[in-house]
């Protein structure tokens, strides 16, 4: 049997956000695979499969005329398992044409193959709780 190295997921988180900041819904949704799962930053936002996906997105550009996701450190993966990947960005999301910027945005995705490509199995998005003092473990204080 003939083992396919996938490519790095560094690749694919790239990607989405690049489709994500043009508003490409088909280049979004065609990134991840049918069954494949997605957790937002809101309470409300776990989307199971394809048309989930393509539901959330719709919803995200429907509330903003524009979003800007831009990296704040580096892709990371490992280079002895290269399916997942995870950074931390810089979202600029402009509603009623005023920029909302919100730092710390973590995201991680894991991909899988789907006849014989590469996609986006799991994406979690989150942000810090704020409510969380610096150097403390629990968001009490």
């Amino acid at each position: 049997m003939k083992v396919i190295n996938p490519p790095y997921a560094t690749n694919l988180l790239d990607q989405f956000c690049t489709a994500y900041n043009t508003r490409d819904l088909n280049g979004a949704l065609q990134l991840f695979t049918q069954k494949a799962n997605l957790w937002g930053t809101g309470i409300d936002e776990y989307r199971k499969g394809i048309n989930e996906i393509k539901t959330q997105l719709e919803r995200d550009w429907s509330q903003s005329e524009k979003g800007e996701i831009t990296l704040a450190s580096e892709i990371i993966s490992s280079p002895d398992d290269p399916s997942w990947a995870a950074a931390v960005y810089n979202a600029t999301i402009y509603i009623d044409n005023k920029p909302h910027t919100f730092d710390h945005l973590r995201a991680t995705i894991a991909i899988a193959q789907e006849q014989g490509e590469w996609k986006i199995a799991h994406m979690h998005a989150s942000f810090p709780d704020r409510q969380q003092p610096e150097g403390n473990s629990f968001p009490v204080g």
